[in-house]
């Protein structure tokens, strides 16, 4: 949601691959990447591995969720289990905070398996990347606050990263972004062993941008590049981004051919990549939670994920399976206000629909009385002018007449 500097994107028709571009010796930030190594990310993995198989609600995921709680604790962190309830289902996930000012970043990953697999890569890699990421953060203090989060319930249908992205969005939370870290330690082949993927939704395209330039800063010392290729929406990034946040996920660049299966086994780990993946991620992880924010927009009315009669929203929109994709979808019959939040000295903001303007306001509160003849699916844009221009958008089906004045 929003602190984006907005510049004009293609949609991504087509894999991008996005090769280092020079051998870059940048590594001016708040350090630390360098802590992290093979030895490091190995005892996590193997840590969390030794729990078995960790399906969602079974003992199993219970104990390696309380293990994971225990490792944040001792780190220094603010610790709690968001505990969710869903489809059949009910467990927690586990959320570190490293507190900073009011705008936040997320990394998180899936601790859950399928009944059967150890998991080791899908995704005790991703877990063990947010721990050692966790581990070296702790000492430092970024600007924006910091979550990392370990879910459960992707493999059953991303239950806890939708429950935990509809529970920030109610509570108002300003999200930078969000990388989910799912699969990041294989690598069997000296091209993959270079590379990391990240899938990417349009919204989230700087974000994917902001990383092959880190990856370009830090070349000569972790020797790794971005490809960026369209967005896959059954990961635990796609909650976020379906309630209005910037969000995408990382895994590597193999094809991975021991998923879901028992011989998603340790043996099957490359440490040397996973620890160089995950530099890489804290290195990205740093930039955002340093990343200087001049104008900050949020659309607040209409609200993501709720039905809207002339006006009025009457109830919120759940939805439980992540491919209908209903989540966070927002409903409306009948004209509705759309009103803009906006941090930062602002000389306009501007209302758009589907790439056209149709309003202007120079003053708070920033408000359009939408009346605009719109009938199905739309999106929903506001533009915040100021030292930069910030940039939020949303999706809605909406039966809207126009009435003539």
């Amino acid at each position: 949601m929003k602190l984006k500097v907005f510049l004009i994107f293609a949609v991504i028709l087509s894999p991008l691959l996005i090769p280092p571009a020079f051998p870059g010796n940048g590594c001016d930030g708040l350090g630390g990447y360098e802590e992290i190594n093979e030895e490091m990310v190995a005892y996590y993995l193997t840590k969390i591995c030794e729990f078995g198989p960790r399906y969602t609600g079974r003992d199993a995921c219970a104990d390696a969720e309380e293990w994971v709680y225990n490792e944040f604790l001792s780190m220094g962190l603010k610790v709690e289990k968001f505990k969710w309830k869903m489809g059949g289902f009910e467990d927690s996930n586990i959320v570190a905070t490293l507190t900073g000012d009011e705008y936040s970043v997320i990394i998180g990953a899936h601790i859950d398996t399928t009944e059967t697999s150890p998991g080791a890569n899908d995704d005790a890699s991703g877990v063990a990347s947010v721990l050692a990421i966790a581990k070296v953060m702790s000492k430092y203090k970024p600007i924006h606050t910091t979550h990392f989060v370990v879910y459960t319930g992707e493999e059953v249908g991303a239950y806890g990263s939708y429950l935990h992205a509809r529970h920030l969005y109610e509570n108002g939370e300003k999200i930078i972004a969000i990388i989910n870290v799912d699969m990041v330690g294989y690598a069997n082949t000296s091209k993959g062993g270079n590379y990391i993927r990240c899938f990417t939704p349009e919204r989230a395209i700087w974000i994917a941008q902001l990383a092959n330039e880190v990856a370009e800063k830090y070349y000569g010392k972790i020797k790794i590049g971005v490809e960026m290729v369209p967005n896959y929406p059954g990961a635990d990034h796609q909650a976020y981004v379906d309630y209005g946040y910037d969000g995408l996920f990382f895994a590597h660049y193999d094809s991975y051919p021991y998923g879901h299966s028992p011989n998603d086994s340790i043996d099957k780990i490359n440490f040397t990549y996973l620890a160089k993946a995950t530099k890489f991620l804290y290195c990205l992880l740093e930039e955002i939670a340093n990343k200087k924010i001049s104008n900050y927009v949020f659309i607040r009315e209409p609200r993501e994920g709720y039905f809207y009669f002339f006006g009025r929203a009457l109830f919120p929109i759940v939805a439980k399976n992540w491919f209908s994709r209903a989540r966070g979808i927002t409903i409306a019959i009948g004209r509705v206000d759309v009103v803009a939040e906006v941090d930062g000295n602002v000389e306009k903001v501007i209302f758009a629909v589907d790439g056209r303007m149709w309003y202007w306001d120079y003053s708070p509160p920033y408000e359009w009385k939408l009346n605009v003849l719109l009938f199905g699916k739309h999106e929903i844009e506001v533009y915040a002018y100021g030292e930069e221009i910030a940039r939020d958008e949303m999706d809605i089906i909406i039966f809207s007449p126009y009435i003539r004045r």
